[in-house]
């Protein structure tokens, strides 16, 4: 009996991604759910209380392994201590997102307007922001550049768009890791160390 439940629950959750990721959250139906997952829709209900709650269920924890980390002081004292290292994981963290949660990851991102997640990225370029200016805040000759917030959000802002433009037109792993390392070198060495 718990094979079954689990069974039916498994077939809602992708039955889930599968709408949510072509038609966003706003124009999936939760009918459309159910008959993908070959049920019913009232036994859609008994497993997911409503709509939201499931697209939670999908994105939610997705959100939660990329905006953590970033939070945490650990990885801050990290980040002082050997930026190669914090460059290593970085893309194997973010390939593995793109390898096996893509497509979550992009309905995060694009798809999730009108749920609680719809700001996620907007937190997700704000803390980044906050580290790109950590980073910068002692290597800028501010006798020749005059730095603003809103040039750190644009450096945030176009990673964050850069990462997402590589899942969107994901050619493969070894595409992704070429594509990822160079923009996450550009990111963290500038234009110049991608010269020979």
């Amino acid at each position: 009996m718990q094979f079954l439940k689990d069974n039916i629950k498994k077939n809602i959750y992708q039955a889930a991604i599968e709408e949510f990721s072509v038609k966003g959250f706003l124009k999936t139906k939760m009918q459309d759910i159910a008959k993908r997952a070959g049920i019913s829709v009232g036994l859609t209900y008994s497993y997911y209380h409503n709509k939201e709650d499931l697209f939670a269920a999908i994105v939610g924890p997705i959100y939660r392994e990329i905006i953590e980390p970033m939070q945490n002081d650990d990885r801050r004292e990290l980040e002082r201590g050997n930026p190669n290292n914090l460059f290593e994981q970085e893309l194997e963290f973010i390939l593995k997102l793109f390898e096996h949660k893509r497509e979550i990851l992009l309905m995060l991102f694009d798809l999730s307007r009108g749920t609680r997640y719809e700001k996620s990225k907007d937190e997700i370029i704000k803390n980044i922001k906050v580290h790109i200016k950590r980073q910068l805040a002692h290597k800028i000759d501010r006798r020749k550049f005059k730095v603003n917030e809103e040039f750190y959000h644009i450096l945030a802002n176009n990673f964050v768009e850069g990462l997402l433009e590589i899942a969107r037109h994901y050619r493969g792993s070894g595409w992704a890791k070429n594509m990822l390392h160079l923009l996450m070198h550009q990111y963290y060495y500038g234009v110049s160390g991608l010269r020979q």
